[in-house]
């Protein structure tokens, strides 16, 4: 048996594997949770409104790239932290 892609293995479960909006939404949330920081205060050093940030992390909305590094600097994180995996 031949080793398979992770997007082989979803096509034959019939699963759409995560977007590329998808996953920098989930490696913001991931580096926000392992701050330790709320939604609210990561906004708010970001200089963005906490449902803005919500609604990127949610994958609802895409961030721009200021705002991207915006995020990583209220994070204290590279921006690259956000492209892990893609």
């Amino acid at each position: 048996m031949s080793p398979q892609t992770l997007e082989e293995f979803l096509a034959k479960l019939r699963i759409s594997p995560p977007s590329t909006v998808e996953r920098v939404a989930r490696n913001i949330a991931s580096a926000r949770i392992t701050a330790g920081k709320s939604v609210q205060e990561v906004a708010a050093r970001a200089g963005m409104e906490a449902d803005d940030l919500a609604s990127i992390e949610a994958g609802a909305r895409r961030a721009s790239g200021t705002q991207l590094v915006n995020i990583a600097e209220a994070l204290d994180v590279l921006v690259d932290r956000f492209f892990i995996g893609i």
